[in-house]
């Protein structure tokens, strides 16, 4: 089978247009469009064949996990496919992004080790235009495959299996089913696992298991979750057995892929308590088969990333994630007094949920956070903090000021921006209030046909005050609020008032559906934390680990992109995201290390109130590099030292050649008032025999500073440019700040990944707050 990966470009069948490029050529990255096969048995060698645009002279692969090596044995060209690009309006294209690159097929070895486990296997393939987007494989046992052969969509055309096996084939078309016949003993056990759920299959299987008079026996996956993928059956009686795959949705498509190991194995299901103390030990429950009922796990931070650690039981056919925590291990029971700090660890055993009490100072601040979704545990937490009488405790009164609503379209719980009906009375800062939420003012741009933005982290709103964000219907009222301490007395202005309690569904950015609360005690006494599931669920599988601690001000990075190719003599961005914890605002001094030779990289700061900086990679004219590099990216602020994604073995620093162009910076320095603007010369020089247009990236400007409005294009320097000036705009409340800035040029090719080259002069930005 082979899986279709990100499509670079849309395919029709009519043929290809002979037209010219004006425009002239272009390097496009690297790109993977199709592994095969996808699954691997260990303990083989086997020839995979991938391919995509740009792979010509692939010369390494580099592989995510241990136990797994691979050599290239050749590449060759394939026709190319005719292309129909669509543009943002959906007619075709008139953007030139010149000839079409080759398309190739690289044939690469895979040894896998008798001792590789079992699971996804990601990988890149270094070429001379740096290392490709990732790929993916399983690593599977060594069953034999039981392809889905059409027809087979009743029992009377069923694919018959020997087990073990592994169960392959695609939900081809909408209603599309798959029958496959088995044979079992009176008592015997299978496992099922679905590892196409694990690379990218859009399939929701439901797997149906009925007896030879076509009666139902068991059906997996209808309540959608983890037994959707992986669940057991115990056959009672000997004889054959019929197995069908389906779709929940009943739709179908080339990416509906399943491949579901069917034996009996060793597969574990859940563990409790669902995470560790870091650096202690303790005994793990767990639940799934033929693995123990208990085991000794120590917390081991190196062992997989700073907040979790891997578990795979007796090499088990999966792994589950435990999470890792600094504060004591604590199981206590329902209505029981906890210490602080302290992590509870508890099961969800009744409607209403549990109940723990604790004692806290006047003024103490306490973080209150629940790990559960984020670790295979089905409980959606809610938690709220009580007086000790079991009542709300109010931590703001809300007024509203000014009115708007939403119009256009729906909102979803995620999304960071929204069209409001009209603008008055409203600026960049200002919190809003939809439904229950407080958002924050991010953006507003020049056209009024366009999106307010809001505060933002990792592709979703923010929710502040412990809010949760919703998602809104058209005509949602939205309103400008203003925050006071609890219990405050207004005069009426017609508008609502609302009150904040400390209470939490959803966490927010990097929680999912797991609860967090910033709590400060307002009295000296004693307090209660209610947890439950917002859905009134309850029972065994809706574990979680309550966290009840002072804040820890902290974080951690991420890099992007992570396999920068370098251009020789030339710059690339790259940008260092920190996830900041526990209210730590402070900077964070940013470097790139042990790069190769003639390779050099500018530091940076995540300034105070900030999130991300950018940094250049940069190579020099004569550069050379056989082999990708490890990408290590590192952070300090004070004692505190992290590095970018330490868990991923696939952060690779490449060489490729010159850039198609090199952007210089002309502005050096640029001092703007707040509420002015300021003028930013650049130039370009085009190289590689690219004549393209090339839009302007400006980078690492400061909160309230933005690239003043200038349309759909944004800044472009066209076909028959050279230099352009553009200007940004310091926003009336933008606070006075120094910050370095950068600016860079974007070249437009079939890939969908960004090809930014750097101008290597930094602007330095001073912007001074508004004189009074």
């Amino acid at each position: 089978m082979k899986i279709l990966l990100a499509a670079v470009f849309a395919v029709t069948l009519s043929a290809a247009s002979s037209a010219d490029h004006p425009t002239g050529t272009r390097t496009t990255p690297p790109t993977l469009n199709s592994v095969s096969p996808i699954g691997v048995a260990r303990g083989t060698t086997v020839e995979m064949t991938v391919e995509g645009l740009n792979l010509a002279k692939s010369s390494a692969v580099y592989f995510s996990e241990p136990g797994i090596t691979g050599k290239i044995l050749r590449v060759k060209e394939l026709p190319d496919l005719p292309e129909n690009r669509l543009g943002a309006n959906g007619t075709p294209s008139t953007v030139d992004l010149g000839p079409l690159p080759p398309r190739n097929q690289v044939t690469v070895e895979v040894d896998v080790s008798a001792d590789a486990e079992i699971g996804p296997v990601r990988f890149r393939l270094l070429t001379p235009l740096g290392t490709s987007p990732e790929g993916e494989f399983l690593v599977e046992p060594y069953y034999g495959e039981s392809n889905d052969k059409e027809p087979n969509d009743s029992a009377e055309d069923a694919v018959e299996v020997f087990l073990p096996a592994i169960l392959t084939g695609t939900i081809s078309k909408p209603g599309d089913v798959d029958y496959f016949k088995i044979h079992v003993d009176a008592g015997e056990q299978l496992v099922f696992l679905d590892g196409g759920a694990l690379i990218g299959s859009g399939l929701e299987p439901v797997v149906t298991i009925f007896d030879d008079h076509q009666a139902v026996i068991r059906e997996f996956g209808e309540k959608g979750g983890m037994e959707a993928i992986r669940f057991a059956h115990k056959f009672d009686k000997a004889g054959t057995y019929y197995v069908r795959i389906a779709d929940y949705r009943e739709e179908g498509g080339g990416g509906n892929f399943y491949r579901i190991v069917v034996g009996n194995y060793p597969l574990v299901l859940s563990a409790y308590p669902i995470g560790v103390q870091a650096g202690k030990t303790r005994e793990i429950a767990l639940q799934g088969y033929n693995v123990p009922a208990k085991i000794s796990v120590t917390g081991d931070p190196k062992q997989f990333s700073e907040d979790a650690m891997r578990l795979r039981p007796e090499h088990s056919f999966n792994e589950l994630r435990l999470s890792l925590a600094n504060a004591p291990d604590v199981d206590a029971a329902s209505g029981q007094t906890i210490p602080v700090p302290a992590t509870v660890n508890g099961r969800v055993a009744e409607a209403d949920g549990n109940r723990y009490h604790f004692h806290a100072r006047k003024g103490q601040k306490l973080i209150l956070d629940v790990t559960a979704r984020r670790f295979g545990s089905d409980l959606d937490s809610y938690i709220e903090v009580l007086d000790r009488e079991g009542k709300p405790i109010e931590r703001a009164s809300v007024r509203s000021v000014a009115e708007s609503s939403t119009t256009l379209s729906e909102q979803s719980s995620a999304s960071t921006s929204a069209r409001f009906s009209t603008r008055s009375g409203f600026a960049v800062g200002d919190y809003v209030m939809i439904g229950g939420e407080i958002d924050r003012i991010r953006e507003i741009p020049d056209s009024p046909d366009a999106d307010i933005g809001f505060d933002s982290f990792g592709g979703q709103r923010i929710g502040y005050f412990d809010t949760t964000t919703e998602a809104h219907s058209i005509d949602k009222p939205i309103y400008k609020v203003l925050i006071y301490p609890p219990a405050t007395k207004f005069t009426p202005n017609g508008l609502p008032v609302a009150h904040l309690y400390y209470q939490n569904d959803d966490g927010g950015p990097g929680y999912g559906k797991d609860s967090l609360v910033h709590f400060t005690a307002p009295a000296d006494g004693d307090y209660i934390v209610h947890i439950k599931d917002v859905r009134g669920m309850h029972g065994e599988n809706l574990a979680y680990r309550l966290s009840i601690r002072e804040p820890q001000p902290d974080f951690r990075l991420s890099v992007n992109p992570r396999n920068p190719n370098v251009p020789l003599g030339g710059s690339i961005p790259i940008t260092v995201v920190a996830s900041r914890m526990d209210g730590f605002e402070g900077p964070i001094d940013v470097t790139v290390e042990k790069l190769p030779a003639d390779f050099t990289s500018t530091s940076g700061v995540i300034a105070e109130g900030q999130v991300a900086t950018t940094l250049l990679l940069s190579a020099a004219p004569n550069a050379t590099l056989n082999a990708a590099a490890p990408l290590e990216v590192v952070g300090r602020a004070g004692q505190l030292t992290h590095s970018a994604n330490p868990e991923d073995r696939l952060k690779l620093v490449s060489l490729m050649p010159k850039p198609d162009i090199l952007m210089t910076a002309e502005t050096k320095v640029v001092e703007i008032e707040a509420g002015k603007t300021a003028e930013i010369a650049v130039s370009i020089q085009r190289q590689n025999g690219f004549g393209g247009r090339v839009p302007v990236a400006v980078m690492n400007l400061p909160p309230r500073v933005k690239l003043e409005d200038i349309g759909l294009n944004g800044v472009l320097l066209n076909e028959n440019e050279t230099h352009r000036t553009f200007h940004i705009q310091a926003l009336a409340n933008a606070p006075a700040v120094e910050q370095l800035i950068y600016v860079g040029g974007d070249i437009e090719t079939r890939s969908d990944l960004q090809t930014v080259y750097a101008a290597p002069q930094a602007i330095l930005l001073k912007v001074k707050a508004a004189k009074n």
